[in-house]
């Protein structure tokens, strides 16, 4: 067994080489502005089982991973903000949604996701990402406008 620390601050089990996966895009949380904004941050290690086939020789995270990466940032700023009973979220619409960069094994992620409004049970964020390194400035990975409403479990 593998043991994936979540965002949302359990510990889940993930069964090697069964049906069952997680991958967690939030390696650390830098910064909560509570019922605002959340800055995170995620290495691609270059280990990840997505990257076997996408692509043969040229791995690069897949653009749904991207959104992805933003809906838990998200979850987990909703978490902090104590927005909803709940941790779990899904994506009800993203809209704008732009990539830039190619994202490779051993890019440096800072994830920013920005809470624009809440209707009834439905949220509305920006969020970006770009690839960050101590040698050069920021660079875009993804900019996206999504929605996300609660999930009971």
């Amino acid at each position: 067994m593998l043991y994936c620390k979540a965002i949302f601050g359990r510990n889940l089990s993930v069964k090697q080489g069964g049906s069952l996966s997680v991958f967690c895009f939030v390696d650390e949380v830098l910064e909560v502005k509570k019922n605002e904004s959340l800055t995170a941050s995620f290495t691609l290690r270059g280990d990840e089982e997505f990257l076997q086939d996408h692509f043969d020789g040229f791995p690069v995270m897949p653009g749904v991973l991207l959104l992805e990466s933003l809906k838990q940032a998200a979850s987990k700023l909703l978490e902090f903000s104590e927005v909803f009973k709940t941790a779990f979220f899904r994506l009800a619409a993203a809209e704008e949604v732009k990539f830039g960069q190619f994202v490779k094994p051993g890019n440096n992620l800072k994830i920013f996701v920005k809470l624009l409004k809440r209707e009834e049970t439905f949220v509305f964020l920006e969020g970006r990402i770009d690839l960050v390194s101590e040698t050069a400035s920021p660079k875009k990975a993804l900019t996206a406008n999504f929605v996300l409403t609660p999930v009971e479990i």
